[in-house]
């Protein structure tokens, strides 16, 4: 967080989230629902309402979101235009795309980002390429969302510039010179809402393409992409400075606490590898609903020795996990014939 204010100077990044409350006073649907209106409410004083509610509701939560400026999780006191995305998502995305590349060694780790990015901005920089509209598809769908909901309003002019817009709900007043509506949602995404497309539809214009910002438009989507990500060549044949410092690794005292979170461990020392082939799992899958079917009916084995029935059982621990082999008899045989392989 503090790199971004330092690369973004001037932007308010928000400091709550909703894990944060469940993880303080715990899991509540209702403070779940009051907490997220809170958030999205775009005019004050239905800000205003809904705190009231919220302060009595939860009292004890309302006291820890006092502590905290309200430009910093609200879309009411927002003093700059929100997206409507979170931020946090993207570096959780990366985070679990990377999950298995943070175990290599720096430069093939560097590699794989390279790689992921040279991708990504190739694939957008043809998907931009395609398309031919002002906006781009996610904003498109927005807009054309909030054209659907002025079905049956109505509008009275008050000035070229100045209409009022009948809804079913409390209205709008849209100021077309200042680019502002009094239901606050022109100012707080700046995407047109329902009020601003209506007055549109009202002077016989259906081109909303220049009513949005800019980061919405396909002129700044290309723009981010048209770039190039260059591929690298082999590290052998790289041009490294003879003045280069060479940075070693930092010396490790003590081990990372707890296990690893993925069950690919490294091998110990003289351990082979052990590689399952299709058959291999397949026979292991059979060998497991095996075992959980002869545990259920081992009290009915016990009275009789039936048809078939002879040979040993065998359990090892590989890895972790239990794996039952018959070492005699053809039960084994007997046995898969009865089970499907894609259960």
């Amino acid at each position: 967080m503090a790199s971004m204010k330092s690369v973004f100077s001037g932007q308010d990044f928000g400091d709550v989230t909703l894990g944060n409350i469940v993880h303080k006073f715990g899991k509540n649907d209702k403070t779940k629902g009051l907490f997220w209106r809170l958030v999205k409410a775009y005019k004050r004083n239905v800000f205003e309402e809904l705190w009231y509610i919220f302060s009595s509701t939860r009292p004890q939560v309302a006291a820890y979101l006092s502590e905290i400026p309200c430009v910093k999780w609200t879309r009411a006191y927002s003093p700059s235009k929100r997206y409507d995305y979170m931020t946090s998502n993207s570096a959780e995305f990366m985070n679990a795309l990377s999950v298995d590349a943070r175990k290599m060694p720096i430069i093939p780790l560097l590699e794989f980002f390279r790689r992921l990015s040279q991708e990504w901005c190739y694939k957008r920089r043809i998907e931009g390429g395609k398309r031919s509209t002002v906006l781009t598809e996610w904003a498109e769908k927005v807009v054309s969302k909030n054209e659907e909901r002025t079905t049956g309003w109505s509008i009275s002019g008050v000035s070229d510039a100045f209409y009022e817009v009948h809804d079913f709900k409390h209205g709008g007043i849209v100021d077309l010179r200042q680019e502002t509506c009094t239901c606050k949602y022109w100012e707080g995404t700046g995407l047109p809402c329902g009020h601003v497309i209506m007055v549109l539809k009202h002077l016989n214009k259906t081109n909303f393409g220049h009513l949005p910002i800019d980061a919405y438009k396909m002129e700044t989507y290309r723009s981010t992409y048209e770039e190039p990500v260059y591929p690298l060549p082999e590290p052998c044949d790289w041009e490294i400075p003879a003045e280069m410092m060479v940075v070693k690794p930092p010396i490790m005292d003590t081990c990372q606490a707890g296990r690893p979170r993925n069950r690919n461990r490294i091998p110990s020392q003289g351990e082979e590898p052990i590689i399952r082939g299709v058959v291999d799992v397949i026979v292991q899958h059979i060998m497991q609903r095996l075992a959980r079917k002869t545990s259920t009916t081992s009290g009915s084995n016990t009275k009789g020795k039936g048809k078939g029935t002879e040979g040993t059982q065998e359990t090892l621990e590989t890895h972790g996990t239990q794996e039952t082999r018959w070492t005699s008899g053809t039960q084994r045989e007997d046995y898969c014939s009865t089970f499907d392989l894609n259960d």
